[in-house]
C-alpha cells in the first residue's frame, strides 16, 4: 500500500511567501478574483503552514521562512499595477472596434434569424464588446484584466463571422426556419483564458494543497 502523501511544509511556507511577494508586485492572473482576495488567501495559507511547523517540531528546528514576518492583510479591493490593466484593456477595445470581422457581425447580425445567432453565438461574440466598454465605464479591474491579450477576442470575432458568412452563403440551406446542418452549441462566457493559472483552496486546514500559480 502506498504511503499517504505528507506535505513538506516548510517548503510550501517558502513557496507560499514567494507568491504573496509576487501577488502583491505583479499582480495574478484570477479572471474572477481581485489580488488583493488572493493574498489574503495566501495569507492565509501562510498562517496555517506555520501553525503545523509549530505543532509537529523538528530535530533541525524551523526553516528560514518560518521567521519571516507574516505578511498583513490587504483591502480585498487591492490590485496591482491598475495603470497597466486600464491601459491593456483600451488597447484592447481599439483592436475590437477596428476589427473587420467585428464589423462584419455587427453589420450582419439582423440578417440572421434570432434562433440561429444563439446557435453562432453572435450575440455573445459582441457582449465582450459592449462588457468591455462597461466594465471601463465602472473601472471594474478584475474585468479589465480579462481584456489583457486582445488576440483571444479577436479570434472569437474570426470564428463567429466565418460562421455567420457560412450561413448566409448560398451554400446554407435554410428550411422552415432552421437551417440543414446547424453548428453545435458553443459557449462564449466569459471564462478564463487559458494562460490564467491560479486555483485557490479557501479552507486550507480543510484543502490545503490545491493552490497553484504560474510565476
Amino acid at each position: 500500500m502506498a504511503k499517504p502523501y505528507t506535505p513538506d511544509y516548510a517548503a510550501e511556507l517558502q513557496k507560499s511567501f514567494d507568491q504573496w511577494d509576487h501577488y502583491h508586485a505583479q499582480g495574478g492572473c484570477d479572471p474572477f478574483y481581485t489580488d488583493g482576495q488572493n493574498l489574503n488567501n495566501i495569507r492565509r495559507h501562510i498562517l496555517f503552514e506555520r501553525r503545523h511547523l509549530e505543532e509537529n517540531p523538528t530535530l533541525f528546528g524551523f526553516p528560514e521562512a518560518y521567521y519571516r514576518e507574516v505578511p498583513p492583510e490587504v483591502d480585498p479591493g487591492y490590485m496591482a499595477r491598475p495603470d497597466e490593466i486600464r491601459a491593456a484593456a483600451r488597447a484592447s477595445l481599439e483592436a475590437y472596434g477596428a476589427d473587420l470581422n467585428y464589423h462584419f457581425i455587427l453589420d450582419h447580425r439582423d440578417e440572421i434569424p434570432e434562433k440561429m445567432r444563439g446557435k453562432l453565438s453572435v450575440d455573445a461574440v459582441l457582449g465582450y464588446v459592449s462588457g468591455l466598454e462597461i466594465s471601463i465605464t465602472e473601472d471594474d479591474l478584475v474585468a479589465l484584466r480579462r481584456h489583457r491579450n486582445a488576440e483571444t477576442r479577436l479570434s472569437s470575432f474570426e470564428s463567429c463571422a466565418q460562421r455567420m458568412r457560412d450561413f448566409l452563403s448560398e451554400d446554407a440551406e435554410f428550411v422552415d426556419g432552421q437551417a440543414v446542418d446547424e453548428p453545435e452549441d458553443e459557449v462564449f462566457e466569459e471564462e478564463p483564458d487559458e494562460d490564467y493559472g491560479e486555483v485557490f483552496d479557501d479552507e486550507p486546514e480543510e484543502g490545503f494543497g490545491g493552490m497553484t500559480m504560474k510565476m
